[in-house]
């Protein structure tokens, strides 16, 4: 129930609800125009909307505050929330159908693997009292709002009326999966890539495997390996072109995946759409115009419409006042600030999976049985029935033997790698969510630390506080992160029979810290945390493999340290939306130097033209740029001519995908630099050198075909914008325009700090005509599929300092003005302030 409030207070005497915030007055708290939410079982909350179509919620328990919370979250994302819930219970085919070519069954299918919905109810059932309180609540405000929408004129949001179905109730436990599904994206592409690893070694050897999924150097490690911070020279970006890292040769696979080990075609399909990055920093008052902490995070996100994280403020009176942003279905607050302190995280890339190749056989009372450690174990498994839209029901048998669920049963393709079980931390009873609902009391970083030591997927958090002079900044790294017998798990899928167990995990002083370092600056963009020989008390720990590329924080960092004036809050926000790329003008100088020694393309009308535009570009991934179309083109080709050439046409197509892109660029880097066989010159008597030069020379002939077909043959034309492109890409836009924001020329690149996309399609560039364009061409393989959900900059110094962006708008609804009201705003740049104080809510 609800109803509109003008100028009424709590109904509660004043003595009985004393506040730690300094507010004001009751009748301050409690704006002019305000809904009441009453919900049964649970304290009344209200909540305000300012112009911006931002949610403030105000209640006078924690209970009553997160059921406001999520009344309010539910009324501008329910669909999104119920969307993310089907996607990890394996559920989506019963409202949208089976998919093309029964990709979204097949996703089902994966989905009802992994059992994610068990691992969900076990993690709420051993988490904190207060976890529980918060997400009963939050269950509580779900429903009704749910059944507030049935009720009313206007009905449930438009998504549901389209597809004619209603959402089941909100549970906590919905709540635990949200987010263990958070994980769950994230992780895909780490076990995909040591599936593509071991593939890649079968066909061309270890030194391939290790250089075509190059890991980033311990040399641009934060921390060295006694857990020290590295000096900030570390991270500046280099003037001119650089040496290539060295590379290390890693271990090759296991003898159980000897011989050839090759993805199906099938799995072209259930590639994951999925990459890691984002940016977060911070700067203490030395260095600020305000003198005080100035904090910026955009967290990425596979692009979704309305935008994959949702913004909110939440007053509990007498606890604590906090405003920030959270996944859909979760309202633990990822980032935020109160009133003291303020954090901005990044994913710390933990590697929280392993696959195991087990060894089954018959049982002898039937069923099967599973070899480890010497001893045959019970595999269980559980028969479940898939309801897809317009077609009859799929009914299949679900296996989990000790080490977790077995794919096989969930994704077809995998048979080449034996029958595979895949270990996560999600489903070890070690895995928490506490810490989201200790962080936004805590009043100091010690504090802070303990909360963000109580949740289990791998983060930086980037801490201050406004105490002091200048207030202090900090990190801490957090998360579950597995310990093994062998290192192979890191690389591969490894045997499960034995020696290659969890031996535990790192603990909590091994995970690296600092409080207040002396650069008075911290910066994460998921680059390398700690080198491959981390040993903080002289344990050996392992946290990660696939550290994103040190390219975004460098650029960062740069721009940080050689401000010639203090920092201000526009400066932060200056810097989410640069799209200098770091590595960009390096490899145009490798090119331009490689045509100069062999010549321009022969037949080729644009290659004068294009030579020039790159000769002359700036290394800025701006839309408008034609020197970065020619570039970002010829990078692409160049990296799939030399891939495929070792690896095959076949195996390429599955690579582009299932290895992020960074790792491949950082091993295309390396073989440019350093050119030698089997990348270039592999048939006896060829000079390496001259091989890459014809290769650069080959690969800009084939761009600039490309780039003819999709922007014409006037060079001058061509924009980066013109092929790179982002559609809004709401589910059902082709089903009602209403949903439907519009396509526009996108900016930057997988590795500028404004991420243009993870380009997890770019392996339609492979494809062979005909197939080319029936995939949707040079822009499909281009187009913008990971962003920026929101830019914020948290600044306390006033408490109203505070200013962001959504990519789309606050609301998911198209029927309400803030759908897209944020879109146009976020692609030219602008911010909107974020108020915190009653006075300052417009």
């Amino acid at each position: 129930m609800i109803r509109r409030m003008t100028g009424v207070a709590f109904l509660l005497s004043a003595a009985a609800c004393s506040v730690a915030q300094d507010d004001g007055a009751l009748d301050e708290q409690i704006a002019e125009q305000e809904t009441a939410v009453e919900i049964s079982g649970v304290n009344p909350s209200y909540i305000r909307v300012d112009d911006q179509g931002m949610s403030h919620v105000t209640a006078w328990d924690e209970k009553a505050g997160y059921a406001g919370l999520c009344y309010a979250m539910a009324r501008d994302r329910l669909f999104q929330m119920d969307a993310l819930r089907r996607s990890a219970q394996g559920r989506l085919a019963e409202i949208y159908g089976p998919g093309d070519g029964d990709s979204i069954l097949g996703q089902d299918l994966l989905a009802r693997a992994q059992n994610l919905p068990a691992f969900a109810a076990a993690r709420y059932a051993s988490a904190a009292l207060r976890t529980k309180r918060a997400l009963q609540g939050c269950a509580a405000g779900v429903n009704q709002y749910i059944a507030t929408a049935k009720a009313s004129s206007s009905g449930l949001p438009l998504e549901f009326q389209t597809l004619g179905y209603e959402p089941d109730p909100w549970t906590p436990e919905d709540s635990v999966l949200a987010y263990i599904y958070v994980g769950v994206t994230f992780d895909t592409l780490t076990w995909f890539t040591k599936l593509e690893r071991a593939a890649v070694a079968s066909i061309a050897g270890t030194e391939v495997a290790t250089t075509l999924i190059k890991e980033a150097a311990n040399e641009v490690s934060m921390f060295d390996a006694q857990g020290n911070l590295n000096p900030v020279s570390q991270f500046l970006v280099p003037p001119g072109a650089s040496a290539p890292t060295a590379t290390l040769v890693l271990p090759p696979p296991p003898p159980c995946l000897e011989g050839p080990r090759q993805f199906a075609p099938q799995l072209l399909r259930m590639a994951p759409a999925s990459g890691r990055a984002s940016n977060a920093w911070a700067v203490d008052g030395h260095l600020t115009s305000t003198g005080k902490p100035l904090l910026a995070t955009d967290p990425h996100f596979p692009h979704a419409t309305p935008s994959a994280v949702y913004l909110a403020q939440l007053k509990v009176s007498g606890e604590y006042n906090v405003a920030g942003w959270m996944m859909p279905g979760f309202p633990g607050f990822v980032s935020g600030h109160t009133e003291r302190i303020a954090w901005v995280p990044t994913y710390s890339l933990f590697d929280s999976v392993d696959l195991y190749v087990e060894t089954l056989r018959p049982a002898s009372g039937g069923g099967e049985e599973v070899l480890i450690n010497g001893q045959w174990r019970p595999v269980t498994t559980r028969v479940e029935t898939i309801h897809v839209k317009g077609q009859p029901d799929v009914q299949r048998t679900f296996r989990t033997t000790p080490h977790g669920p077995i794919l096989n049963d969930g994704l077809d393709g995998l048979d080449g790698f034996g029958t595979l079980a895949l270990k996560s931390t999600a489903g070890q009873p070690e895995w928490k969510v506490d810490g989201y609902f200790e962080m936004p009391a805590a009043l100091s970083f010690s504090q802070f630390k303990a909360a963000a030591l109580k949740q289990s997927i791998g983060w930086n958090f980037i801490f201050a506080d406004y105490s002091g002079t200048y207030g202090h900044i900090g990190y801490q790294n957090s998360g579950l992160a597995p310990q093994r017998e062998s290192p192979l798990n890191a690389l591969y899928p490894v045997p499960g029979t034995g020696g290659h167990e969890w031996t535990g995990y790192a603990t909590n002083a091994e995970l690296p810290s600092v409080y207040d370092p002396p650069s008075h600056v911290l910066v994460t963009a998921n680059n390398r945390m700690v080198p491959r020989n981390y040993a903080p008390a002289g344990r050996p720990v392992h946290l990660a493999n696939y550290w994103d590329m040190p390219w975004r924080a460098q650029r960062v960092m740069t721009r940080l340290t050689t401000a010639t004036q203090p920092l201000t809050p526009q400066d932060m926000a200056s810097i989410q939306l640069d799209t200098q790329t770091t590595i960009g003008l390096p490899l145009r100088d490798i090119y331009v130097g490689a045509l100069g020694r062999v010549g321009l393309p022969a037949g080729d009308p644009s290659a004068a033209a294009a030579a020039a535009a790159l000769q002359q570009w700036d290394g800025n991934a701006a839309a408008s740029s034609q020197g970065a179309a020619v570039y970002e083109m010829l990078t692409f080709i160049l990296l799939r001519n030399t891939v495929s050439g070792v690896i095959g046409p076949d195996e390429y197509a599955l690579f582009a995908p299932n290895v992020f892109l960074t790792n491949q660029l950082n091993g295309l880097i390396d073989v440019l630099g350093s050119p030698r066989a089997p990348y270039f010159g592999i048939a006896e008597g060829v000079d390496p050198v001259a091989a890459r030069d014809e290769a650069v020379r080959a690969a800009l002939g084939e761009a600039d075909e490309m780039l003819r077909g999709a922007l014409g043959s006037d060079v001058s034309a061509w924009t980066w914008g013109g092929i790179h492109e982002l559609t809004y890409n709401h589910p059902l836009a082709s089903e009602d325009a209403r949903f439907d924001i519009g396509t526009f020329p996108a900016t930057g690149d997988v590795g500028t700090v404004n991420i243009g996309g993870w380009f997890a399609k770019v392996g339609i560039l492979a494809l062979p005509s005909g197939d080319f364009e029936g995939a949707g061409g040079v822009r499909a393989a281009l187009a913008q599929d990971a962003l920026s959900a929101t830019r914020l900059v948290w600044n306390l110094a006033p408490l109203d300092g505070s200013f962001g962006v959504m990519s789309t708008g606050f609301s998911g609804d198209p029927r309400t003005g803030h759908y897209a009201d944020h879109a146009a705003p976020w692609r030219s740049g602008q911010v909107f302030p974020i108020p915190f104080t009653s006075a300052a809510i417009p």
